[in-house]
């Protein structure tokens, strides 16, 4: 089952952490915008300062004449100060030769007479935004004009929207790669999840074997205590003694019988050699049933005196089985002593 923490509550099962690439996608968009709509504005207000300024630079050129010129003749006959309209406009195409820009329509019209046509005009652009029209009034000497400019109409309108189509690319192209990158995030992520997830699952598994196991291991054990219990009843019962030998014939371990049989304490006989508690005279056929158990695999029987704590005879039975294992082989010998017959009466 798998934990709220690893699925994120709330998340999409598909693609976990979802409202984290959502939410980059929505603040780049809202983020492209208001930027896009503010570098819009400053480039708008930019262009029309420009215009504004190229406005005042025209002005300020015609103000510099204090009065118009003279008009210079071939004839002889005294200069005289421009009055026609046709002298002023030749004159006013000189002033303004070269200097007015491209983007702007300019007009000089007279205020001393009502007439509609002006005395200059230049006209660059076939499509001027009358809402921008700037007018100012200019007195040279006794006569009184006013200058009139008009922008193009994309004079002011294509700063601004470029500067907004820009932006907006640039925000989207952004915006859209930082959502694949969290996208892929969250899938390497998902992926990651995924591998925890089994792993949790395995351990999972694995911790309810091992506690299988321990239950398991608990039952044998149980099991094994009460085999062995059972064999030491049934050896305590049966009155025999039980011993194991090392393939050196070296005492390992011995039942507590043996302390009624040869009045020995089970340690005082471990690591001795069995042959020394052999009567001398029955060694050559103790060691011969030995040799007899190892070869022909079968319990073997033999009687025997051995020797107690006080060097007296006690004549037993012995059955002898020869032990291997599949690792190492032979490994020794189990014993048992049973008394003799003699030892009864």
């Amino acid at each position: 089952m798998e934990s709220p923490e690893l699925t994120g509550k709330g998340h999409s099962p598909v693609l976990p952490h979802l409202w984290a690439p959502l939410l980059i996608l929505a603040a780049g968009l809202v983020v492209t915008g208001a930027t896009a709509l503010v570098l819009e504005s400053q480039a708008r207000s930019l262009a029309e300062e420009v215009y504004h300024r190229q406005h005042n630079t025209l002005v300020a050129q015609l103000s510099g004449y204090e009065q118009l010129p003279p008009i210079v003749t071939d004839e002889p006959v005294p200069e005289e100060p421009v009055n026609d309209s046709a002298a002023v406009g030749l004159w006013l195409a000189t002033v303004f030769k070269n200097s007015v820009p491209g983007m702007i329509n300019l007009r000089i019209d007279t205020l001393e007479r009502h007439t509609k046509t002006p005395l200059f005009q230049t006209i660059h652009t076939a499509n001027p935004d009358r809402s921008q029209s700037l007018r100012t009034e200019i007195s040279i000497g006794e006569h009184r004009w006013l200058l009139t400019t008009l922008p193009d109409a994309r004079f002011l309108e294509r700063p601004a929207q470029q500067s907004f189509r820009f932006v907006w690319l640039a925000g989207l192209v952004m915006t859209l790669l930082a959502t694949v990158i969290v996208v892929l995030l969250c899938l390497h992520l998902r992926r990651w999840q995924m591998h925890f997830r089994r792993a949790e699952r395995g351990r999972e598994e694995y911790h309810q074997q091992l506690n299988n196991m321990q239950v398991e291991k608990s039952i044998l054990r149980k099991a094994l205590n009460d085999s062995e219990q059972r064999s030491r009843d049934l050896v305590a019962l049966s009155g025999a003694t039980i011993c194991e030998l090392d393939e050196a014939a070296a005492t390992g371990y011995i039942s507590p019988q043996v302390a009624d049989l040869l009045q020995k304490a089970p340690a005082d006989l471990s690591g001795l050699p069995f042959d020394e508690l052999v009567v001398p005279d029955y060694l050559d056929n103790f060691h011969r049933t030995l040799q007899a158990a190892r070869q022909e695999q079968q319990i073997q029987r033999i009687d025997l005196k051995l020797l107690d704590t006080n060097r007296q005879r006690v004549p037993v039975t012995v059955r002898v089985l020869a032990l291997r294992d599949t690792l190492h082989g032979f490994s020794g010998y189990r014993l048992s002593l049973q008394p003799g017959t003699q030892a009864v009466q």
